[in-house]
């Protein structure tokens, strides 16, 4: 794990069935995810926010593009300051955060520089015939499809980082503190599940909901985008490319001393408070902590996406039956009552080049929309056993699996 403290002041898709669910992993593009942690460790329970967030999932409608920087140390003078945003760029500058997640999309060899294109094949759009670059770039369909895929992988890389503040009023965390106190002896009592007076560890988080009822949860979360076009991914596959079978040791020096080319362009930021946490399910104070945090962020993701398209998750079809169309996204995702999705069709031409085309609009039935928040089933929310949400046709038809459902206004 690698720990860095910041003084901000001194550095300052394919049709196999109309009728079944395809799970061929190049139906689709996933955007990729980086989430960063930034924490100040005068703040209260920051030794539990750092550990209940390497603990977190990557959201599962993004590939995970995680480093070995997972959180960034800061003073409490540099959280408050208004030029964060600012500061950050400039860290993320010095670290060579870019050029980082460029080497991890090519799975670059830190012993000999070389890389291939092993993880781009596994996220779903080169295929053997576009694995060897140099044979590639010299076909015009090889080309073709190499450009679609920097467009639809590698430029559908992002950076978020999460600025956490669990408690507003130092008074209320001295009071949170005391309780998961309280909370980690009760829970070493039970024993395993059963404490002297009987009561199982879900009875005794019960017990103490109404306690920690005012726990909320504030996070910042700043957005960024990997810059990738066809002038960074001409000096990429010229300059610095090569693989096992060709060693080049000045392509090597040229890209780690290189620091401009590489870049990730700030989109925005939301702030969003945690809802009240259900009790229920939770079997220790790392839960807790895990739950909330979990929540939080996802509910960034999801305001995030309304409010940046660029951001907006696609997912496929997963099945098609009679008149309902069912997908794998739900509360998670920001799924409601009054949600609308387009449907979308990939096609590709003889040359290899894709275009999109929305076949219809779908919306999500009420009462069958996903409760996939993180540990849902442990909680026994409504919905939370069901493995999609249901929608209803609005407008179109001849939807199969793997077509792609993508969120509009």
């Amino acid at each position: 794990m690698k720990k860095i403290l910041i003084v901000f002041s001194a550095l300052l898709l394919m049709h196999n069935g109309a009728y079944c669910q395809n799970d061929n992993p190049r139906l689709y593009n996933r955007s990729s995810l980086y989430s960063v942690l930034l924490v100040d460790p005068s703040k209260r329970m920051s030794q539990e926010i750092i550990n209940s967030f390497l603990e977190l999932p990557v959201p599962d409608k993004y590939n995970d593009h995680n480093l070995s920087l997972r959180y960034i140390v800061v003073a409490k003078r540099d959280q408050k300051s208004r030029d964060l945003e600012q500061n950050l760029s400039e860290f993320i500058y010095q670290n060579q955060i870019p050029k980082r997640m460029i080497a991890k999309w090519f799975d670059r060899d830190l012993t000999d520089g070389s890389f291939d294109v092993s993880t781009i094949m596994e996220r779903g759009y080169y295929n053997a015939s576009v694995s060897d670059i140099s044979v590639a770039m010299k076909s015009q369909r090889g080309y073709a499809m190499l450009s679609d895929a920097g467009e639809q992988l590698i430029k559908n890389s992002f950076l978020i980082i999460n600025n956490i503040t669990y408690v507003d009023k130092e008074q209320n965390a001295q009071i949170v503190a005391g309780v998961f106190s309280i909370m980690g002896a009760a829970f070493g009592m039970a024993g395993g599940g059963v404490g002297s007076l009987g009561k199982s560890v879900s009875d005794l988080a019960q017990s103490i909901s109404k306690t920690v009822a005012g726990f909320t949860v504030k996070v910042n979360t700043l957005l960024y985008q990997l810059e990738w076009n066809d002038e960074i991914a001409n000096a990429f596959y010229s300059q610095y490319y090569y693989d096992k079978s060709g060693f080049d040791k000045q392509k090597k020096q040229a890209f780690e001393n290189e620091k401009d080319l590489f870049k990730l362009k700030y989109i925005g930021e939301v702030t969003a408070i945690s809802d009240k946490t259900v009790m229920r399910g939770l079997k220790s104070p790392d839960e807790v902590f895990r739950k909330v945090l979990a929540r939080a962020i996802d509910k960034n993701i999801v305001a995030l996406q309304k409010e940046f398209v660029v951001f907006k998750v696609v997912v496929p079809v997963y099945q098609v039956q009679g008149d309902k169309v069912l997908v794998q996204i739900g509360l998670k995702e920001g799924v409601s009552a009054n949600s609308k999705y387009e449907v979308i069709e990939r096609v590709e031409d003889a040359n290899g080049n894709i275009t999109y085309q929305r076949k219809g609009i779908i919306k999500p039935i009420p009462n069958k929309i996903w409760d996939n928040r993180y540990m849902a089933v442990e909680e026994e929310a409504d919905n939370a056993l069901l493995k999609y949400t249901t929608f209803e046709v609005v407008s179109g038809n001849g939807f199969y699996p793997g077509m792609l459902v993508r969120e509009i206004r």
